[in-house]
């Protein structure tokens, strides 16, 4: 099933510390929930740097090969702690030349990047709410490779992207930080942090909305899921009840579609008819039935480091 998308306290103390390490100088301590980069590239080579030929050429990045396992303990962060909600919401009444409904059609987008040494990837993201308007969630495995903890870099991202369009522009990074307590596919949530940009130098949340997003929700919420596949370039879904799998994560059956280029797209409870949403995990990939990594306590506090930094 296929829709074409619409253009319509402990992290946060971690995001900052990270600021003084390295350019793009990854902090795997064991003991800490997240592990961050900071971006020193300025914008003006990041512009540069994406031209139309290198998006042309982007490669899908698919999960890694190694599938969650039954056999394997279920990953660090299963226990539901406080649920937690951040509302959906709408572009802002500022924001210039803003069409997009507060839909997640519209702040769903591509996400790209570079793995050093081996070329530039895409995968998908989407535009959550946050205190700093600049926050979209992802997969770990989109920002960095957990096993070497090598941290990819020169991220870009456009929400609403269409087989090529951009109808907003596209926003550069500043920050990233992810689940480092939980190295199995249930831990693979991260969130990055844009600056301003797109086409009127806005903050992202300001121009397109953004999708809520929930901590320690209830699985067996009725789930939508989307992604943008590299094969077609446009946002699929597809949607069902979802079940408790591996490691702490949920899977939906008969979630066909979601191929690569897909990794990190939402996914999302209380999907109502304008578009709006709760996104409560980030999408892994498939071994028969898709996979998501749940949102729990220690994506929360991920999450609560990139929306405060």
């Amino acid at each position: 099933m296929r829709r074409t998308a619409l253009a319509a306290t402990a992290a946060a103390a971690a995001l900052i510390a990270c600021a003084q390490t390295a350019a793009l100088a990854a902090t795997p301590t064991p003991s800490s929930m997240a592990g961050t980069a900071v971006n020193h590239t300025s914008e003006a080579k990041l512009d540069a740097y994406w031209t139309p030929q290198r998006l042309a050429k982007a490669k899908p990045l698919d999960a890694p090969a190694k599938a969650p396992s039954a056999k394997a303990p279920r990953g660090s962060d299963t226990a539901h702690g406080k649920p937690r909600l951040i509302p959906a919401t709408k572009p802002s009444t500022k924001a210039v030349n803003s069409t997009a409904a507060a839909s997640v059609w519209g702040t769903t987008g591509r996400l790209v990047f570079t793995v050093p040494g081996k070329g530039d990837y895409i995968c998908t993201a989407n535009v959550v709410t946050s205190n700093n308007h600049d926050v979209i969630s992802t997969g770990r495995h989109c920002v960095i490779d957990i096993d070497t903890h090598q941290t990819f870099t020169n991220f870009r991202f456009a929400p609403g992207y269409d087989r090529g369009n951009a109808p907003h522009g596209w926003w550069n990074w500043r920050s990233m930080g992810w689940r480092e307590d939980d190295t199995s596919p249930g831990g693979d949530n991260a969130f990055i942090v844009l600056s301003t940009g797109g086409n009127t130098g806005q903050h992202v949340q300001d121009v397109v909305g953004g999708s809520g997003i929930g901590f320690n929700w209830a699985t067996n919420n009725y789930a939508h899921a989307i992604g943008i596949p590299g094969d077609k370039d446009y946002a699929v879904w597809c949607e069902g009840m979802p079940y408790d799998s591996y490691q702490g994560g949920v899977s939906l059956r008969d979630c066909n579609g979601l191929s690569g280029g897909a990794s990190g797209g939402p996914f999302i409870a209380n999907y109502q008819n304008d578009g709006s949403a709760v996104q409560t995990g980030s999408y892994f990939g498939s071994w028969g039935d898709a996979y998501w990594a749940y949102y729990r306590d220690a994506a929360w506090q991920v999450f609560n480091g990139a929306q405060n930094a």
